[in-house]
């Protein structure tokens, strides 16, 4: 039986080590996919150990197409339509015009260095033109900081959405050399409205028909996540057979259904999200165990040069092109441009000239892995300083509340809410509760209480509640939720009130703007120049700068005021006035 126990104990032994190596790379802000590729090129037969033979392009090629599927699906589920609403055209422009641009300007380079055709340099471009999501949202996680929703929002949505491009791109330039075509043909475009108008009705059909089965029958919870999946990937199946973009079908079914009640919700986020990590881990190390190191040194040069090339030059001048119409800052473009990290899709795209038989295809290949992992080393590495340099970061803040939803008959829209109190607690300072915030249990020194038998709360406290609703959540939030400490890098050295009129900075710290700016309010300049304005917006003003502290909906609560702001920091959108940086001395308090 050792035909069955020794795989056994190898994939195990694998899985294991993949995930406990994810406590190292945390630590080193080191791209998980880096770490699952490198684990899988370590143990096939062209890595070193040689303990995995794993030569089938076709099977290496199923492998990725099933995982990419559902991880673009889960990606779909987990974006808000709050996300699509704030940044949906500059970043769908980003998927389609971008990926199309960052195609273009590599295969010039292409043709000149590897001395191939044409259409062999353009398949190669838009096989690395696709951009991963994950890596990105990982290593910024990881490393304490999150950016401001504007950006997370399309970084999201680009690399949620730009795969179906890329895909449609390589197998159409792949066409073309299967037919020995000397140029570019109108029925590219007519198969670019055809496979992406098939791919979005299906997705539309899918999420439709599998909202509708799920919220109809009744099932064990347990069972909710597997059936979600086998109809996702029977829509996946059926999509590709007529003819569309299987993968923007399920990405699209995955908005709409991440965004509606469906039974058993929580349930399938869990096991989504559990099952999406072993997708990566899977298809990483299987691409990992396919590649040859020793194939690697001839197209190390030409591939670090184009690889470079792809940093510096193509994703920059796409992402500069593709947003010059919308209001980005020069900082903000410059961070979506360096966060284009390369992943599953090339790499996955890599393996079709192999399965199409296609000449170059090892070459191609061999270049592609290495070119995202050189992608994933560099700007993997240097992200978060990246994203500290071009002032879009906001510190992550825990939730004040750890919450469950409830699936139970009558309950499914409820949640149990839990809060550890503290000294900035309003509810322990005597703040009124209402009888529907009232907690149900308190957890007291490890003790629990029922809450009828507490006369008053105590810092380090845990409470527990019911809560109907997110919008009850957010008031929870404000009752039994601790204050927050702000850094005064992120968000200044002083608080100001938004009606603050512009003439009282010009006497407290010697500012100089026009005088007919000086009767207006720190609130009436925010208002006149931004379009939608969010928690650490930073604002210059002179020798100043105004950042964005505290939002209640759409209107601001309050105002950072940083003395010294960094010579790098533009803001989101104007500097009033640019006058030489005077001397801490000289301001006036």
């Amino acid at each position: 039986m050792d035909f069955v126990n020794f795989p056994l104990l190898l994939m195990s032994a694998l899985l294991i080590f993949s995930i406990l190596t994810s406590l190292v790379s945390t630590k080193a802000n080191i791209p998980l996919i880096l770490v699952f590729l490198c684990i899988g090129l370590m143990v096939g037969d062209g890595g070193g150990l040689g303990l995995v033979g794993f030569h089938s392009a076709k099977m290496a090629f199923f492998i990725g197409n099933v995982a990419l599927a559902l991880i673009l699906f889960d990606s779909g589920y987990q974006t808000s339509f709050k996300s699509y609403r704030m940044t949906a055209v500059p970043s769908l422009l980003l998927a389609t015009v971008g990926v199309l641009l960052t195609t273009l300007l590599l295969a010039p380079a292409a043709y000149y260095i590897l001395n191939i055709s044409w259409l062999q340099a353009m398949l190669l471009a838009a096989i690395i033109s696709s951009t991963d999501s994950a890596s990105v949202f990982f290593l910024l996680r990881m490393g304490g900081v999150s950016v401001r929703d504007k950006i997370k929002s399309t970084l999201e949505i680009e690399s949620g959405s730009n795969d179906p491009m890329a895909i449609f791109l390589t197998f159409s330039f792949i066409t073309l050399i299967q037919a020995h075509a000397d140029g570019f043909s109108w029925r590219l475009f007519t198969n670019f409205i055809e496979q992406m108008g098939i791919g979005a009705i299906a997705g539309l059909c899918i999420a439709y028909v599998v909202k509708k089965i799920i919220n109809k029958v009744e099932l064990d919870t347990a069972l909710y996540p597997i059936l979600l999946i086998a109809m996702v990937i029977a829509g996946f199946a059926v999509t590709n057979v007529l003819g569309g973009s299987g993968f923007l079908a399920l990405y699209i079914a995955g908005i709409f259904l991440g965004n509606s009640k469906l039974h058993g919700h929580h349930q399938i986020l869990r096991v989504q999200t559990t099952l999406t990590w072993l997708c990566q881990i899977i298809m990483f190390m299987s691409l990992g165990l396919y590649a040859n190191v020793s194939e690697f040194p001839s197209v190390f040069t030409p591939s670090m040069i184009l690889g470079a090339l792809l940093i510096v030059v193509s994703r920059p001048l796409a992402v500069f092109l593709c947003l010059a119409p919308f209001k980005y800052t020069l900082l903000e473009k410059v961070f979506i441009s360096f966060v284009g990290l390369r992943g599953a899709t090339s790499i996955l795209l890599a393996l079709t000239p192999l399965v199409m038989h296609l000449p170059y295809a090892e070459t191609f290949f061999n270049i592609i892995f290495l070119m995202v992992l050189m992608s994933l080393a560099i700007q993997g590495f240097f992200i978060i300083p990246v994203a500290r340099m071009c002032h879009v970061t906001l510190p992550i803040v825990e939730k004040p509340a750890e919450k469950s939803e409830v699936d139970l008959p009558g309950l499914s829209d409820s949640y149990l809410v839990s809060y550890k109190l503290s000294e900035n607690t309003p509810a322990v300072h005597g703040k009124p509760i209402p009888k529907w915030a009232m907690p149900i249990i308190v957890k007291r020194e490890g003790i629990s209480y029922n809450a009828y038998n507490i006369k008053s709360l105590k810092p380090d406290d845990r409470v527990y509640l019911f809560a109907s609703s997110e919008k009850k959540i957010q008031f929870l939030d404000s009752l039994y939720g601790g204050g927050l400490t702000l850094n005064s890098e992120d968000f200044g050295d002083f608080t100001l009130k938004p009606d603050t009129p512009l003439k009282e900075l010009v006497l407290l710290y010697g500012i100089k703007i026009d005088k007919r700016m000086q009767d207006k309010t720190i609130c009436d300049v925010l208002n006149q120049n931004f379009a939608d304005i969010e928690v650490g917006d930073r604002f210059r003003l002179d020798t100043v700068e105004l950042i964005v502290r505290k939002m209640d909906g759409c209107s601001v609560e309050e105002i950072g005021l940083d003395l010294e702001p960094s010579e790098k920091s533009f803001g989101r959108l104007f500097v009033l006035q640019k006058t030489k940086r005077r001397q801490r001395s000289e301001k006036q308090h």
